[in-house]
């Protein structure tokens, strides 16, 4: 009888990590979901700019901050301020 309980609470531990691997990946789809609709919805947007821009890897086409920047001028309808670097630092 004791092999059997035994078996049980394996059996029950295993069925857990399985649930647990199965959240994680339904939470890593998701994540990849909101990832590529919000892709697409900035580049929904970019391709109003002149020239027109687009986001491929949302996370490192944003970094610099330039993307972000053209966002905002189309979504605002406004030009926002420009820096010009002319190399005297």
């Amino acid at each position: 009888m004791a092999g059997h309980e035994w078996d049980w609470f394996q059996r029950e531990e295993l069925i857990g990590q399985i649930s647990d691997i199965r959240v994680q990946n339904l939470q890593v789809e998701r994540e990849n979901v909101q990832k590529r609709t919000f892709t697409r919805w900035i580049n929904l947007h970019l391709e109003k700019c002149k020239p027109p821009l687009e986001v491929k890897d949302l996370f490192i086409d944003i970094q610099d901050g330039k993307i972000l920047m053209a966002l905002l001028e189309v979504l605002s309808g406004q030009s926002l301020m420009c820096v010009v670097s002319t190399g005297n630092v």
